[in-house]
C-alpha cells in the first residue's frame, strides 16, 4: 500500500463500504473517489480528514502509509477526523429518524381514523339489526 489511493481502497473495502456509501459519508461524487482510488487525484486535506473519520483510520496514515510514526499533532488531527466523521454519522442518523418518526405518526393517524370509521359502521350494522 504505497499511494493514498491503495490505502483508501484498503480502508474503504475493510469497512465493507462500496465506492457510493464512502461517497454519502464524506460528501463526494463516487468518481471522485474512484480518481482518487486510481491516483489519478489526490484528496485534498480537508477530504482527508473527512475520509480518516469515515473510515475510522489517521489521517497520518492515509498521507504517508503504516510506517509513519505520527507526532502527536497529526495523533490530534487524526481523533479529530474521528470525531468529525462520527458526528457527520450522527447528523445523518437524526435525519433519518426524524422521517421515521414522521411516518409512524401518519401510520398512527392514518389508523386511529380507520378505527373510528370501523367503529361508526360496527354501530350503523348494531343499530339497523
Amino acid at each position: 500500500m504505497d499511494t493514498i489511493g491503495k490505502r483508501i481502497t484498503h480502508a474503504r473495502e475493510n469497512k465493507s463500504y462500496d465506492v457510493n456509501q464512502l461517497s454519502d459519508r464524506i460528501g463526494v461524487k463516487p468518481e471522485t473517489i474512484r480518481a482518487w482510488e486510481a491516483d489519478e487525484r489526490d484528496p485534498r486535506a480537508n477530504r482527508l480528514l473527512r475520509l480518516a473519520g469515515a473510515l475510522d483510520v489517521g489521517f497520518a496514515w492515509l498521507m504517508v502509509g503504516k510506517d509513519y510514526e505520527p507526532d502527536d499533532e497529526s495523533m490530534d488531527a487524526g481523533r479529530l477526523s474521528s470525531v468529525e466523521g462520527k458526528l457527520h454519522r450522527i447528523r445523518q442518523l437524526h435525519t433519518e429518524l426524524g422521517g421515521l418518526i414522521s411516518s409512524l405518526e401518519q401510520d398512527t393517524r392514518f389508523m386511529m381514523a380507520r378505527d373510528e370509521e370501523l367503529d361508526q359502521l360496527a354501530a350503523i350494522e348494531e343499530l339497523a339489526s
